[in-house]
């Protein structure tokens, strides 16, 4: 029984995507969605801090050595999540395969509300000080 490649992509068990080099979506998994926004290029899910990573991986397609990034991805419940994408290149169509990273060390909530705290703190002080030298300059200014 001769499978073509593209039913074999649909039963990939992780995130698989054919993309062309503009990143146009060919053909997904059909796992692909359970964790990924359906999009028909996958510009549409990469987060835009990582679009230079992906521009990178995007690039090689005529190199054959698989290429690997870290990427943000929209999942389907619209958040960011990070995954580790490898893609390979063969005539033309990337072979993008992307796996959900878990134990990747993402600032807590409160790690965020302690350094905006800190943040808070320092403008506090900072404005403190602008607060006495515009004094000073006033005292000298009559």
């Amino acid at each position: 029984m001769d499978m073509d490649i593209s039913s074999i992509a649909k039963w990939m068990p992780v995130p698989y995507f054919q993309i062309k080099q503009d990143g146009t979506i060919l053909n997904s998994s059909n796992i692909t969605h359970s964790y990924v926004q359906p999009a028909s290029n996958i510009w549409n899910i990469i987060y835009k801090e990582d679009r230079n990573k992906a521009i990178v991986m995007l690039s090689q397609n005529t190199n054959s050595r698989p290429v690997t990034q870290h990427l943000m991805l929209q999942t389907s419940n619209k958040l960011f999540m990070n995954f580790k994408c490898t893609i390979q290149w063969q005539d033309g169509i990337g072979h993008l395969v992307c796996t959900e990273v878990k134990n990747i060390e993402v600032p807590s909530v409160l790690s965020i509300q302690k350094s905006l705290v800190n943040n808070q703190k320092r403008l506090e002080e900072s404005e403190k000080h602008l607060n006495n030298v515009t004094k000073i300059f006033n005292i000298r200014k009559n």
